[in-house]
């Protein structure tokens, strides 16, 4: 479990989980009067300024909790949120193609789903990408590459077989009318963007790469709803800046937020470069960003292992892995985009962040969720929300 957790944080670091609207009031944030807005189209450069904030999770009293009889499944590792509060998750170990419901108080309520080729079953290779879109509607992308489409009433609506919709884990969100939105490059070479209807049919691709006729590595992306999303840079690419973009869906560039920080510059191996791992926009326009960055003792050993690579050994590669990440660092950063002003950047040992960041954000929302285990044992989702206060 301890390298299950590990890795899944370290994924949710690199690229996911897409999650649900929640109609919970966001914290006020520090300060509160967001100035001037930044002119559309228009480049803003954020230096390295002392930012007036600083980052907490704190719990809002809500856990979807796993029954020790085993009569329900656990909740997951995937969860999402619709307009009403409701949670739908998935990938709990031992409940393979299987979605629960939990009312926003985070009791259980039912499950459907369960392995098969039947409407409204699901493949059991791989996991469950779950998605909300505008209407509540969840839609599930599963490990056969097929997409289940449930009304908000749980009632199968339809299944579609489409490469075109994306659905890896932050590079793909829905749209409001339940169209997928995709940054993976894989479909659309030359392109950073593209929109698939809710058919799986191709609607439009935007934001060509310069200089590139190919684009295969991905951007994380982040949609709160209406006409418009935030997009970090392009991941794996040499000496690609720190830059955040918002895109119209029509696929004009309104927004470009620069940031100029000397923590973020690097001339090393591609692979080991600092990268912006997650971007999340809230409905008021705060943008939460995740930065992954090695330290030169990192590099340092990376390179020792890859000149001595030998057989492998698993346990061997857990604890490695542990080690590693108390050589790596990530940078968490909120950003008005109102105003393009930097209002917190605080930074943490991978290894120890670990414990206290979430595995998800919910859609337009600053809450999220960790997965964690009771002293028994237990499973247990436990709702977290983003709050920023004043440093002192």
């Amino acid at each position: 479990m301890r390298y299950l957790t590990a890795t899944l944080v370290f994924s949710w670091c690199l690229v996911i989980a897409e999650s649900g609207y929640a109609s919970q009031a966001r914290p006020s944030p520090c300060p509160a009067d967001p100035g001037r807005p930044v002119v559309s189209g228009r480049v803003m450069v954020i230096g390295d300024r002392n930012p007036p904030c600083r980052i907490e999770f704190r719990e809002t009293g809500i856990r979807l909790e796993a029954a020790a009889d085993g009569e329900r499944p656990d909740p997951g590792l995937t969860v999402v949120v619709d307009s009403n509060g409701r949670y739908y998750s998935g990938n709990a170990p031992g409940w393979s193609a299987v979605i629960s419901v939990w009312d926003s108080r985070g009791r259980y309520l039912s499950s459907f789903g369960g392995e098969g080729d039947g409407p409204g079953e699901l493949s059991a290779r791989g996991g469950l990408d779950l998605f909300i879109d505008g209407r509540d509607n969840l839609h599930v992308r599963d490990g056969s590459y097929r997409w289940s489409v449930f009304s908000p009433e749980q009632e199968f609506l339809r299944r579609v077989g489409s490469g075109v919709m994306g659905g890896l884990t932050w590079t793909t969100v829905i749209l409001d009318d339940g169209s997928a939105l995709t940054s993976d490059g894989l479909v659309s070479p030359g392109y950073y963007f593209r929109v698939a209807d809710s058919t799986g049919a191709l609607a439009s691709r935007f934001g060509p790469v310069e200089g590139r006729s190919s684009n295969r590595s991905g951007r994380p992306i982040s949609h709160a709803g209406g006409s418009s999303f935030w997009a970090g840079p392009e991941q794996g690419v040499a000496n690609v800046p720190y830059v955040l973009e918002e895109w119209g869906l029509d696929g004009t560039l309104r927004r470009t937020l620069r940031r100029d920080v000397a923590w973020y510059r690097w001339d090393g191996p591609i692979e080991h470069a600092p990268r912006v791992t997650q971007v999340h926009v809230d409905r008021g326009g705060l943008l939460y960003v995740v930065v992954w960055r090695p330290t030169e003792e990192y590099v340092r050993e990376q390179e020792r292992r890859v000149r001595g690579r030998g057989p492998v050994d698993l346990r061997a590669v857990d604890r490695e892995h542990e080690r590693m990440e108390a050589m790596t660092e990530l940078v968490l950063e909120v950003i008005d985009t109102r105003s393009g002003t930097l209002l917190a950047s605080d930074r943490y040992v991978t290894s120890e962040a670990r414990d206290f960041l979430p595995l998800g954000m919910f859609r337009g929302s600053l809450r999220g969720y960790r997965y964690k285990e009771n002293e028994a044992g237990l499973p247990y989702v436990e709702i977290v929300e983003l709050a920023l206060v004043a440093r002192e």
